[in-house]
């Protein structure tokens, strides 16, 4: 895990900063469902989807920057490249299972929900 960590980079603690609390006010909303509980766990999973891609982009400029600024990697990039690209993607597996798990406690949440007799569904 600590190797995961370090691979993603610094974006890491940033997507993990966000995603306790979402999962946190996910877990409440599925013991009291509420539209505010509902529009917090959106607008954090909003937050946490746009860091996610900005780690991933930073992490894929780092790997090229690095691959080729060293003469001895360019010789043979691919090994480095897709090294690289492995680690890179790191920050977008953590928010997409950390989302995934805010998620299904939202979806214990809206069943839970009190029915709108306005909608006609």
């Amino acid at each position: 895990m600590l190797d995961f960590m370090r691979a993603g980079g610094w974006i890491m603690f940033v997507l993990l900063a966000i995603a306790v609390p979402m999962i946190v006010v996910a877990a409440k909303f599925a013991r009291n469902a509420s539209p505010q509980g509902l529009s917090l766990v959106r607008t954090l999973t909003i937050a946490l989807a746009f860091a996610a891609i900005s780690g991933v982009a930073s992490d894929l400029a780092s790997v090229a920057k690095h691959v080729s600024e060293n003469p001895e990697w360019l010789k043979e990039p691919l090994p480095y490249l897709l090294q690289g690209i492995a680690e890179s993607l790191t920050p977008a597996i953590l928010a997409g299972s950390l989302a995934a798990i805010a998620w299904i406690f939202v979806a214990f949440g809206i069943r839970r929900m009190p029915h709108d007799p306005s909608d006609p569904s």
